[in-house]
């Protein structure tokens, strides 16, 4: 399926998701031009609940720039749909201002959709546009201290994207970009589901207007006794009445044989999240079992992988993550040198460069495909097999890197991003064999290099 035909398959998964009574949440940093506003990079959000905190909308006008964030609560199905279509031909409405994505020729479109292995699968597309011009330092500074002045204050346009967890328009590689998301009308409630002496409670969360006869729910055991272990449990769940604007469901079924279970929860014929479920008790990898016996509910590795700024706790917090998943990491010494080798089972090597910056991603590949080559010579050379793998692990979330990540497909580099790291957590109690991973991922690399 190619990127435009994405478009009208994310409309009618749409169509099928949405209720009366979504918010709708629209960020945006736009350029003032003689045609109208541009947008340089935007974000709708369309959420089944409302937001936790106050209502956050707000709206600066400086001299370049129209910058803000719109919350608007329990709109109607018909609304946000026409919101929507518009959105999809890149245009957003602010108050009585429409906001424009311009084409270089015709608009571009990219979605998270084609991906079989995500774990949570919200509606997502990515509409492109002419790619940003850039402003002179002296243009930059007057904006940033025009947002220093403004109501709310910002300390320049990297603290207002930051606030508005837009990615900081930049030149040449970006282009501008609006980026659509529909989040599901109903879904696990991961922290009310446990599997425990081979019984699974599934609790989950719909929203008060939807159909519940469209939700479908299966479930994979492992090992599992059997088919016994693979069931369609859609007709098992206990649906109760809305409370707090939620309508709970409640599955309790018998798995006997089983230490862990994939859930797939799905509406009508779209995933909506894939979830493993663990038995505490009968957690098979030893290598989790030493780990978290030091660091309970893996709170340091996941602090230094998730969220601390230090690039070298960062990578210490990687090579921790890929031993917990089976692999053998060494962290290098030398400077002249990748981040890790690693090595999986059966001898497979594979070069690791780690970056909490997106700035440094273009070096980054730079040097891991210098790298790759240089030990494949070596390794050929002394009579050894000369496959090495790259990879790239980086925290930023995939929608905020098209262009790198497609640098990274054209060079043969595994990219790693923030929903990858999310998802390694969760199978740290039951991962995936290291050399069948890495099989699986050349091969997608390669598909993707043919396909580009």
């Amino acid at each position: 399926m190619s990127a435009s035909d994405m478009a009208p398959v994310f409309l009618q998964s749409a169509s099928d998701w949405l209720c009366d009574g979504y918010d709708l949440d629209v960020r945006y940093i736009a350029t003032a031009t003689k045609a109208g506003p541009e947008i340089l990079v935007a974000a709708l959000m369309l959420n089944p609940m409302p937001p936790q905190r106050a209502d956050l909308s707000f709206q600066i006008a400086s001299s370049r720039l129209l910058i803000g964030h719109k919350q608007i609560s329990a709109n109607r199905k018909t609304s946000l749909l026409r919101i929507l279509t518009k959105a999809i031909a890149g245009e957003i409405d602010v108050g009585s201002q429409t906001l424009r994505l311009i084409p270089e020729t015709k608009l571009d479109y990219f979605s998270e959709m084609t991906y079989r292995d995500r774990w949570f699968s919200d509606l997502q597309l990515q509409v492109f546009g002419a790619r940003y011009s850039q402003s002179n330092n002296l243009e930059l500074v007057s904006i940033d201290n025009e947002l220093r002045l403004a109501t709310p204050p910002f300390d320049g346009l990297w603290d207002a994207c930051n606030w508005l967890g837009l990615t900081p328009p930049g030149p040449g590689a970006n282009p501008n970009s609006l980026t659509i998301r529909v989040g599901p009308p109903v879904d696990l409630i991961t922290e009310e589901c446990r599997l425990e002496s081979d019984k699974l409670t599934i609790t989950l969360h719909a929203h008060p207007k939807l159909d519940v006869s469209k939700v479908r729910l299966a479930v994979r055991a492992s090992p599992g006794s059997g088919l016994l272990g693979r069931q369609q449990i859609s007709g098992e769940i206990a649906w109760g009445r809305v409370r707090n604007k939620r309508r709970p469901g409640v599955v309790q079924i018998s798995l006997p044989q089983s230490y862990s279970v994939l859930v797939m929860l799905m509406l009508d014929q779209t995933t909506v999240r894939r979830h493993w479920f663990v038995d505490p008790s009968k957690a098979r990898n030893n290598r989790y079992l030493a780990i978290q016996h030091f660091d309970k509910d893996l709170r340091m590795i996941r602090n230094a992988v998730m969220e601390s700024p230090e690039s070298t706790k960062f990578e210490h917090g990687v090579a921790a993550l890929l031993f917990l998943l089976g692999f053998t990491p060494s962290v290098q010494l030398e400077t002249d040198a990748p981040d890790l080798v690693v090595a999986t089972p059966s001898g497979k090597l594979a070069l690791v460069e780690c970056t909490t910056r997106t700035s440094d991603i273009a070096s980054k590949i730079g040097k891991l495909v210098d790298r790759r080559g240089s030990l494949s010579k070596y390794l050929a050379t002394s009579g050894h097999p000369a496959e090495v793998n790259a990879v790239l692990v980086c925290r930023s979330p995939l929608d905020q890197l098209p262009a790198q990540a497609s640098e990274a497909s054209r060079n043969m580099i595994l990219l790693v991003t923030n929903e990858d790291l999310l998802n390694a957590f969760k199978r740290v109690r039951s991962p995936e064999d290291p050399d069948a991973f890495l099989a699986s991922a050349t091969i997608r690399l390669n598909r993707n290099a043919t396909v580009s």
